[in-house]
């Protein structure tokens, strides 16, 4: 069926929060975040033309990923690496949910420290929260803890020098907050992201990596964490009615006596999303289990993003290196914006119900941005409060590159209605505490990014520029990278003068 223009701009207005995507065609052009509009084919503003350069050949063979994270390629795994446990038991109807959770720190520092800090992002809803004792790992009481909005600054009971090992015992509970979002309960799912205690990377000479959120107009402005790559052993038991409910998660589970049991390694966090609403689909890519979590009038949108993910893991796997995990979970958000999780994605309902059969949508423009981030952002993390496009221009030109490769005759068509209609303004390195809230970040960081990954494509050719992606992927994978290891890359396989460039598109 044709969209309507008034359609069209219910979607655009329903999408505003919308955070990832990724594209591809014989030549890619600027790209536009997760938020964007769908506009019909009469609709689109004029721009300059196509683009026709194609993307090079796989230069990865391995088609089988392995069921944990190393991707056949020789990437060293961060050693002394932090490790969760957390079992939680949760009440669905309740919106109630006990947890505990014991978290083991190695100190990798060269600093001897007598206190750690704990990021509690819980706490940004008044009484979700509600700590009921906190040990060290023998079950000693630790006493004198301070806390200051979601950080928690916890003294430890004898000092941890370099290479040594605490742990930290919570035990607490969460009344989730009516909250459509990554947290909280909305009307059809309860969602957990960030849902846990967690100890923030530490950097030398400059500390914690605490971050606050960032508001305007009542809209969150981009991601404010920043995690380092942990493991995690997770546990859920559901409480009422558990046979009508379904659980989508960051990994599969292992049931024993009415218990799901979790096992995720080298990933920055684990999520879930659990609903007696979903209608499910999976089908099996090179060994990996892609498996939607959708609401019933989604039923036919919910087979399809399963194909488009799979076609964007084989891109993106020959690309970089292949999808590292066992499982991809894909889940309708009941709220109107898309996030990124490890090993999961979340896409806006509105996107499902608006998908029209065809590549002209949201939800083909959309499914390879919010996957490009098991790449830049779960394996290769960067500071998202404060250099966001380091994910997120990388994520929003995915998408030209998906249109490139699968949809090559309606690359410009991309470019027209994800970039070139919104005119963006906006330097790139802009973090998420911009002026201008969330337009002004969207425009500058998605926008003004995907051109100027273009135009950086041009100016260095289609062999370096491959060549300087993946080496950057590959180079920081498990790491938090910089603008300096961007730029690293690119200058280990181009001598290209980028002053003019960045004079364009970067501030300083």
């Amino acid at each position: 069926m044709k969209n309507s223009p008034v359609l069209i701009l219910m979607l655009s207005a329903m999408l505003l929060l919308g955070a990832c995507a990724s594209g591809t065609n014989s030549n890619p052009t600027n790209t536009l975040p997760a938020p964007q509009v769908l506009v019909s084919a009469d609709t689109q503003p004029a721009t300059q033309p196509a683009p026709t350069e194609t993307i090079p050949a796989a230069t990865v063979t391995q088609s089988t990923p392995s069921t944990q994270t190393n991707p056949g390629i020789a990437i060293p795994e961060p050693e002394n690496r932090t490790h969760y446990q957390l079992n939680l038991i949760l009440n669905y109807y309740t919106q109630y949910a006990v947890v505990d959770e014991t978290i083991t720190w190695t100190n990798r520092s060269s600093q001897t420290f007598t206190e750690l800090a704990v990021v509690v992002p819980p706490k940004y809803y008044p009484g979700s929260f509600s700590l009921r004792s906190l040990t060290d790992g023998s079950g000693s009481p630790i006493s004198g803890w301070q806390e200051d909005g979601v950080r928690f600054t916890i003294p430890l009971l004898a000092p941890l020098a370099p290479g040594e090992t605490t742990s930290l015992k919570f035990s607490y509970q969460l009344n989730l907050p009516a909250h459509e979002g990554t947290y909280g309960v909305s009307g059809r799912q309860t969602n957990l992201t960030h849902w846990y205690p967690y100890i923030p990377p530490y950097e030398e000479g400059k500390g914690w990596i605490i971050h606050p959120q960032q508001l305007e107009n009542a809209m969150l402005v981009g991601e404010y964490m920043v995690t380092e790559t942990s493991d995690f052993d997770v546990s859920l038991q559901l409480t009422d009615r558990q046979e009508l409910i379904e659980v989508a998660a960051s990994a599969p589970a292992e049931e024993k006596n009415g218990v799901r049991h979790y096992h995720l390694e080298l990933a920055r966090g684990f999520s879930f999303s659990v609903s007696d609403s979903y209608f499910e689909h999976e089908i099996v890519q090179d060994g990996v289990r892609i498996h939607s979590y959708v609401f019933m009038e989604s039923q036919e949108a919910g087979k399809a993003v399963t194909e488009i993910a799979a076609q964007a893991l084989k891109l993106f796997g020959e690309l970089y290196y292949p999808y590292p995990r066992e499982m991809l979970t894909i889940v309708a958000a009941d709220f109107l914006h898309n996030m990124e999780m490890d090993g999961m994605v979340m896409i806006s309902y509105g996107v499902f119900d608006f998908y029209n059969k065809t590549p002209k949508t949201n939800l083909t423009i959309l499914t390879p941005h919010e996957i490009s981030h098991q790449w830049f952002y779960s394996m290769v993390g960067n500071d998202q409060a404060l250099e966001p496009w380091l994910d997120e221009a990388l994520a929003t030109y995915h998408e030209v590159l998906f249109y490139q490769r699968y949809h090559p005759d309606l690359v410009q068509w991309w470019w027209n209605n994800r970039v070139d209609g919104f005119a963006p303004k906006g330097y790139v390195n802009s973090d998420i505490y911009i002026s201008g809230g969330y337009p002004a970040y969207r425009d500058a960081v998605y926008l003004r990014g995907a051109e100027f990954l273009q135009q950086l494509r041009d100016l260095i050719g289609d062999e370096a520029f491959f060549a300087a992606l993946k080496d950057y992927a590959l180079t920081n994978t498990y790491q938090i990278a910089s603008r300096e290891d961007f730029f690293a890359a690119v200058a280990r396989h181009s001598q290209a003068d980028l002053n003019p460039l960045l004079s364009k598109y970067f501030r300083n």
